[in-house]
Parts: structure tokens; sequence; C-alpha cells
């Protein structure tokens, strides 16, 4: 069995050696542990970028495929989007056959996050039988912790959207 060496006063104690290595291994676990802990806001503003990026383009190929305008109404600071249809019904979302509303409000993680929209003062988007918005804009979305903003542009000419971090100013 192994057996620590007494010293002269006979004081037990850890060599330096193991100090060391366990230093090292909280340091490697903090670094592991602090982020998830922490949570990563940039990559929730990302999610909830790409959410409603999807969403607009799930309207503009909508508009494209059934030659009709297709609405996205924008509310609660661009966190509660709904599509609807050229007779203002909501639409029903193909993959869980609800209304199709998007709440980034219900979700704990984007719910923290701050959200900026610039439409032209506008709070609906319309996309016509070509797929092309009414207008153009942005949505910033931020969070105190972020060094970034992520910000998605919805081009008015050609419907594209496009997402990017920006740093902040």
């Amino acid at each position: 069995m192994f057996r620590r060496p007494k010293t002269q006063r006979g004081i037990i104690g850890f060599t330096i050696t193991e100090l060391l290595v366990v230093i090292m291994i909280l340091g490697i676990a903090s670094m592991i542990a602090i982020p998830q802990l922490s949570g990563n806001t940039t990559q929730y503003a990302q999610t909830a970028a790409q959410t409603i990026s999807q969403s607009f383009q799930y309207a503009q190929d909508l508009a494209v495929t059934t030659q009709s305008p297709i609405s996205v109404s924008i509310s609660n600071s661009g966190r509660l989007l709904t599509l609807t249809d050229n007779l203002g019904q909501v639409l029903t979302h193909p993959v869980d056959q609800k209304p199709f509303t998007v709440d980034l409000s219900n979700d704990p993680n984007l719910s923290q996050l701050t959200m900026t929209t610039d439409f032209s003062g506008m709070d609906t988007l319309i996309f016509d039988a070509f797929g092309t918005p009414n207008t153009g804009g942005t949505i910033t979305i931020t969070h105190a912790e972020m060094t970034t903003n992520v910000v998605l542009t919805l081009h008015p000419a050609t419907g594209s959207v496009s997402v990017a971090s920006t740093t902040k100013p």
C-alpha cells in the first residue's frame, strides 16, 4: 500500500505535482462547464433568426406555388409571426397541422432575446404571386450577454433572406 512520506514534523501534505494536476483538471472542467451553464445566447439568437427566416421563405414559396398573396403578420417586436392567405385565414402548418404561428416568446431561451424590427413601419409583409415582398427590412436580435447582434434582412426586390452577425457598437 502507498504511504505518503512524513515530513520532519509529522505533517502529511500534497506534492506540487498533485496540486498542479488538480488545478489543470479544474481549469479544463471550467472551460467546458461555464459556457453551458451560462447559456449560449448567440446560438439562441441564431436559432430565432433561422426560425423567422424559414417562416419568410415558406410564405414566399407558398405565394409562388399558389399564385396568390401570402401575408406574414409581425407582432410583439418580431416574437410572433402569423401566416395568412389572401382571405385573411391563418394558414395550417404543413408539419403539425396547427395554425401557422411562430411564437418565440414561448421558449424560455428565446424569450430572453431583444428583437427590434424595421420594415418601414409596417407590421404585415405580403408576398405576391411572384414571391416579391411589399417591403424589405430587418430584424435585429440581441442580448445583454452577447458581443454581437444577429441581423436578419429581408431583401425587398428578391424576397431573399440573409442572416449575419455584426459587432455591437
